[in-house]
């Protein structure tokens, strides 16, 4: 009797969609020293700052879902490096802030500088109580786990571990939305009813924070942030008892408190027609962005136009699932392509391509012996594969 040989152990790489393939394609130097040789950012400015809003609101939600405080909150921030103020009730945002952010001290995680943290709980507040409203009164179940196994793209060419991948990723909010329900006063069902006409029934949304400004149309984030919430659908449909999910919605909690970077930024895309939501003509907003100029006090905007900029729906279908899908495929064939290449050179820089992007550079810790730091090729994602 002839006995075949034992197959040997067959390593199946896992990958975050945020932690892994968002983080490669913004840096993929930056994204293999601080994954593949597992070195923590000293300070880590831009996972901070999204951690915080993540955190803030998921706790707010919790408290809104047990004992539903009228809004708005009250907002009482601890001082910058001072004791906790007295007599603060549990719903302030500044005692929820004080847990997360030791929740985050605890893992290595604080605020780059003062004028950081400050602007987290300004955001922070601005989120609960302009937000929230909408937002809490549509949540069926935050913080949804998912996960998914796909096939890398010519894995064997790639010399990659394996044939198959995992992907997983934590969905924020998912949300069981029945339009026939929704009240017009609910900005958010009425921007999905806006963008996915003809809906009925019983189905999923899923949302995302993004502690950041709504992108150019232009930049590669824009499309990045599309790839990420119909990839989260694709892994949703992946999981028992999920129901249709018909749209994804980005919350780019930045706008709803802008700073004069985001405003210069905001009229330049205006200016080059590179923004999909702009005040419109003869209104204050209108008259305010115009009139701003650097140096001067942040205009007063309505809040019907900072929630129309912070709040992104994306319809969700098969076939745009398999699009993004397939990007991503391509995205973790180059990182295994990577791994391969430096294990054959046994080199870290010649075999990860820094990104040159000014605002990556300026909170990278590595920037200081990075082999092409910003300008380098200025707001190009080097290594980053095209969009089809």
């Amino acid at each position: 009797m002839v006995l075949s040989k034992k197959r040997g152990n067959e390593l199946i790489p896992q990958y975050s969609l945020t932690g892994d393939l968002l983080s490669y394609l913004r840096c993929g130097l930056q994204y293999r020293y601080h994954n593949g040789s597992s070195l923590p950012p000293s300070r880590p400015v831009q996972l901070w700052f999204g951690e915080f809003i993540h955190g803030v609101m998921e706790a707010a939600y919790r408290i809104w879902s047990t004992t539903n405080p009228a809004f708005p909150w009250p907002s009482n921030p601890t001082p910058y490096r001072q004791a906790p103020p007295k007599g603060r009730s549990a719903h302030d945002i500044g005692v929820i802030g004080d847990v997360v952010e030791g929740t985050l001290m605890a893992q290595g995680k604080s605020a780059r500088s003062r004028d950081t943290r400050d602007n987290a709980y300004v955001r922070a507040q601005k989120a609960v109580n302009e937000l929230g409203p909408h937002l809490f009164p549509l949540i069926a179940s935050a913080e949804e786990r998912v996960i998914g196994t796909r096939t890398i793209p010519n894995s064997s060419a790639n010399a990659s571990r394996s044939q198959l991948y995992e992907l997983h990723g934590i969905i924020d909010v998912v949300t069981d939305v029945q339009l026939s329900g929704a009240t017009t006063k609910n900005v958010i069902k009425q921007a999905i009813q806006d963008s996915c006409p003809g809906l009925s029934g019983n189905y999923e949304v899923i949302v995302d924070y993004k502690g950041s400004r709504r992108p150019a149309t232009s930049e590669p984030y824009w499309q990045q942030g599309e790839w990420q919430v119909q990839t989260y659908g694709w892994l949703r449909t992946r999981q028992a008892n999920s129901l249709p999910v018909a749209a994804g919605v980005l919350l780019y909690v930045n706008e709803l408190s802008p700073v004069s970077s985001d405003l210069v930024s905001l009229r330049r895309e205006v200016s080059n027609n590179k923004t999909d939501v702009i005040p419109a003509n003869g209104t204050p907003d209108s008259y305010a962005l115009n009139a701003w100029r650097t140096g001067n006090a942040i205009p007063n905007f309505s809040l019907a136009f900072r929630l129309a900029r912070a709040i992104r729906v994306i319809p969700i279908d098969p076939t745009s699932q398999a699009t993004a899908t397939n990007n991503f495929d391509k995205v973790v064939a180059s990182i295994e392509q990577c791994v391969a290449q430096e294990a054959v050179a046994g080199a870290i820089n010649p075999n990860w391509a820094p990104c040159g992007d000014e605002e990556t550079c300026a909170a990278c810790d590595f920037r200081h012996f990075c082999p092409s730091p910003y300008p380098h090729k200025k707001g190009h994602v080097v290594g980053a594969p095209s969009a089809p």
